[in-house]
């Protein structure tokens, strides 16, 4: 089923937040894994647990050095990559990074139970298990379910242990007050960030809103004169540079606008125009083809890999259907040709884009002055030419162009 405009827009937008938390996320964190590295040598050393339990010890800051190294090397997938991709990412980096917390629960948890570590120690002990919750709270907003899954996971058992022994009932109220303020610290941190990623959202959309008007022809909703040119120029330098590719250029230009503009009026000469801008989407649709809208009646057709044949067949098909089916605007059915120049960039004779445009823009005044309402190529102007200068043909005799483009 074929989603909607607004259901399209809505997955980009939700697409583009979620390649920025991907991003913001492994910025922000990729180096949280060795903190715990930071924090655990000296507190075992202080502790004696490394002196008791040197094995257990050793094994604890491998599983430790193994997360950290890995979250550090899972780079997140190119912006571009599926939706999927990007939330399996997530997925399993969370699941990295929430090992290296629950190792370190697991130890604070074996303090607090070690009869034989003082109660000075263990506080000692609480100050790093405060620091990464609030680490927690205020670094990972991209990530709000992991930010206070492992609040949960640092704080609940330790708070559970603390409220068991007598002594250490104190500290223990101490530290339910501070997590509530982490609580609803981490839930601010994710409201601003949530704010910060609705602003870039709006942001990105003025932007990307004024790109494309600064690049869609008004009227037709096709590309505009500035991003044809652009196009064919990069179209070109394309085939210049590599074997094989090649870029067709076809003109096309309504025949007698002026008199439709005359007779119906500027509304349905305007309708004319859409009208005509959806049929050429219609017929050249594709990655490979661009439509645009060159200047008054006047289209281009870009056409990627395309040879002068088989543009000119296409154009061609085009220009027939066109002609057996008039358009209708209001009601009104108004008959609509078109005279067309087709051309294939040759280094040897175009030059550059300004050359081969050049050369379609002479095929198709070629074209009008032969009668209207059919397809001249570039080619055949160059053969024709040939033979007049090898006195093969006598040179046609020429009409002056009549008047501007608007008046044909």
């Amino acid at each position: 089923m074929t989603a909607t405009p607004m259901e399209a827009d809505s997955h980009r937008r939700a697409r583009r937040r979620l390649v920025t938390r991907v991003a913001d996320t492994y910025s922000r964190s990729a180096n949280g894994g060795f903190l715990y590295l930071v924090a655990l040598p000296p507190l075992a050393h202080v502790t004696g647990l490394s002196a008791r339990y040197p094995l257990t010890m050793i094994l604890v800051v491998l599983v430790l050095v193994l997360a950290a190294v890995v979250r550090r090397r899972m780079v997140p997938p190119a912006a571009a990559a599926d939706v999927d991709v990007q939330r399996r990412w997530v997925t399993r980096y969370c699941l990295v990074a929430l090992s290296s917390i629950l190792t370190w629960a697991i130890v604070q948890a074996w303090i607090l139970v070690d009869a034989g570590i003082e109660p000075l120690l263990k506080c000692v002990s609480l100050f790093a298990t405060l620091a990464f919750s609030t680490v927690l709270a205020h670094l990972y907003t991209s990530l709000m379910r992991f930010s206070i899954s492992g609040i949960l996971i640092l704080l609940v058992p330790t708070l559970l242990l603390l409220w068991l022994d007598p002594a250490m009932q104190v500290p223990a109220l101490a530290m339910a007050f501070y997590a509530g303020y982490l609580a609803t610290a981490a839930a601010r941190s994710c409201r601003e960030y949530q704010r910060r990623l609705e602003l870039d959202e709006a942001l990105r959309n003025q932007r990307d809103k004024y790109e494309l008007l600064s690049r869609t022809d008004a009227l037709t909703g096709l590309c505009n004169r500035r991003t044809f040119t652009e196009t064919l120029n990069a179209r070109v330098r394309e085939a210049q540079w590599l074997d094989g590719a090649g870029v067709s250029l076809a003109l096309l230009d309504i025949d007698h606008f002026k008199s439709i503009n005359d007779r119906h009026g500027h509304v349905i000469g305007d309708e004319v125009l859409r009208h005509l801008a959806r049929r050429l989407e219609a017929a050249f649709d594709g990655d490979e083809v661009m439509v645009a809208r060159t200047g008054g009646e006047e289209f281009g057709l870009i056409l990627r890999d395309v040879d002068e044949v088989e543009a000119m067949i296409r154009v061609e098909a085009f220009r027939e259907a066109l002609h057996a089916r008039p358009i209708v605007c209001a009601g009104i059915e108004v008959p609509v040709t078109v005279s067309i120049g087709v051309g294939r960039f040759d280094a040897d004779r175009h030059r550059d884009d300004d050359g081969l445009y050049g050369a379609v823009d002479v095929a198709m005044y070629a074209a009008k002055q032969q009668g209207r309402n059919r397809v001249v190529t570039d080619s055949m102007l160059a053969s024709s030419l040939a033979m007049d200068r090898q006195g093969l043909a006598a040179p046609p005799a020429r009409a002056p162009i009549a008047g501007a483009r608007g008046d044909d």
